[in-house]
């Protein structure tokens, strides 16, 4: 039977990445500040500019996880790196501690005796938390990317979502932000590839006046396991 649970990620300003070039004092780049305590983003005070924001995605596809042991079921994996019991060790479907496929279960516990497999890990929505203020957005998009790491293979990228529009309107004030949110379609698609990566990236386009603040990037994900 499979068990499904979740969790929420949220990466604040300190966990996101802003390009270096789009970074520093000149107008339309956006410097990470301390507004006060306990309230840090990325701030553009003003000046027109795209910038993509994108967070550190290791808790996004490697959570740290204990499986609960019961009499009798042996040895279950202990690990902050989850993802990596979703492929073989030659980057093949499947878990490597069990050396059956993935989403399935290990005849007579696996070569740990490991009963109990992960299938996969699945985002149920994206979102990003900003705020906007004196001249609304040009424009405001989030998506998320995957890539399949392969030995001496050309790197592909596959868009799991989509650039999607978000709210490019003023806010009340610049510490009332936005928390726009992107829910995938049903069902769910789970990750199973082994050397996979899930990039979220938010992608913002100020107007020449827009005072801007970055505060979150984030995503609320499930993972089954039989």
């Amino acid at each position: 039977m499979a068990r499904t649970f979740g969790a929420l990620v949220l990466y604040n300003a300190m966990g996101i990445v802003a390009p270096e070039a789009n970074t520093g004092v000149a107008a339309g780049n956006y410097a990470l500040t301390r507004n006060a305590i306990g309230d840090w983003s990325w701030n553009n005070v003003a000046g027109a500019a795209t910038v993509v924001f994108s967070p550190d995605d290791s808790n996004v596809t490697r959570p740290y996880i204990v499986f609960p042991a019961y009499p009798g079921q042996g040895t279950l994996p202990l690990s902050n790196e989850f993802q990596e019991l979703f492929g073989t060790a030659a980057g093949g479907p499947g878990n490597p501690m069990s050396g059956v496929a993935a989403g399935s279960l290990a005849v007579g516990g696996g070569v740990f005796g490991t009963p109990n497999i992960p299938w996969g890990i699945a985002l149920i929505d994206v979102f990003a938390v900003y705020s906007v203020q004196t001249a609304a957005l040009t424009a405001a998009t989030i998506s998320v990317n995957r890539n399949i790491f392969q030995e001496n293979t050309a790197t592909v990228n596959t868009a799991v979502v989509a650039p999607q529009g978000l709210l490019l309107t003023t806010t009340t004030s610049a510490t009332t932000p936005h928390v726009a949110k992107f829910t995938l379609p049903q069902p769910l698609v789970y990750e199973t590839a082994d050397f996979s990566t899930l990039i979220i990236e938010l992608s913002i386009t100020a107007a020449a006046t827009s005072a801007v603040r970055v505060y979150g990037i984030g995503a609320h994900y499930a993972i089954e396991y039989s």
